[in-house]
């Protein structure tokens, strides 16, 4: 693969967006992609980053910082992190993560943490060899409106 670039995500790389996060198993709609990327991009507190490659986005990622009570300095997380399935192990995902940590470096944070799916064992050796450590389990939970609503009264 020849040189790529990276730059920040614009809604009008909604397309292409769309195209990797399906790829990653989030099945998009390329309609939905704009309002989604103008969200991120909005927010100080996050980072939304594409890989170019002669004007073909190839990959993304988003990282955000979050303050927390536990730590003085804010926490970086790498919230999504996609290399297009046919140029992968092509150094564009490192590149993404080398830049996602800049941003949160430059943001203030003294540690970024990344979660990834128990069946994605290549992302785990990918992670593992950029110096990322297994320190822990996330547990998830789909909320329904009812839920949320029942949270709000008996808070």
């Amino acid at each position: 693969m020849s040189l790529f670039s990276i730059r920040d995500a614009t809604a009008n790389d909604a397309d292409a967006l769309a195209r990797l996060v399906t790829q990653l198993g989030y099945p998009a709609d390329p309609s939905a992609m704009p309002a989604r990327i103008e969200r991120l991009t909005a927010d100080a507190h996050t980072c939304a980053l594409v890989a170019v490659n002669e004007d073909v986005i190839v990959g993304m990622a988003t990282v955000q910082a979050r303050h927390t009570l536990n730590h003085e300095a804010p926490i970086a997380q790498l919230t999504l992190l996609v290399v297009d399935e046919t140029i992968r192990s092509q150094g564009v995902g490192r590149a993404l993560v080398n830049a996602a940590e800049r941003w949160a470096a430059k943001s203030g944070c003294k540690r970024i943490v990344v979660t990834t799916q128990l069946s994605r064992a290549g992302a785990h050796a990918f992670y593992e060899r950029l110096a990322y450590q297994h320190t822990g389990r996330r547990y998830g939970k789909e909320l329904s409106k009812d839920s949320h609503a029942e949270r709000m009264v008996t808070t």
